[in-house]
């Protein structure tokens, strides 16, 4: 998860350091911030996608959560968050299956 956050942190600074030294008008601005929006809509996609992969339902939720709650839908965003419910869903009653076995 570290070297995610760092990834995460790399593009971001990229990102506004080309925002700031370029020029301010309106609409480049505007179209750096969509292309910021769509950067980090992938990167929260790549990694939900790697913590749903890894079992760690919790963080792929929270790290998804952004992209769902746009006011744009986002298909992609809103089929991974169904798959991460479902999992969670499945581990959980296999959980429960096995605590009730084991005794």
């Amino acid at each position: 998860m570290r070297k995610l956050t760092t990834i995460i942190m790399l593009i971001a600074a990229v990102v506004l350091l080309a925002a700031v030294s370029g020029c301010t008008c309106g609409n480049k601005q505007s179209a750096a911030e969509a292309r910021w929006e769509r950067t980090m809509e992938t990167v929260r996609l790549d990694a939900a996608r790697q913590s749903l992969a890894q079992g760690n339902y919790e963080y792929a939720k929270r790290v998804l959560a952004p992209c769902v709650n746009l006011p744009q839908k986002n298909h992609d965003a809103e089929k991974l968050m169904a798959e991460i419910q479902a999992a969670h869903q499945v581990y959980a009653q296999l959980s429960t299956y096995r605590g009730s076995t084991v005794n």
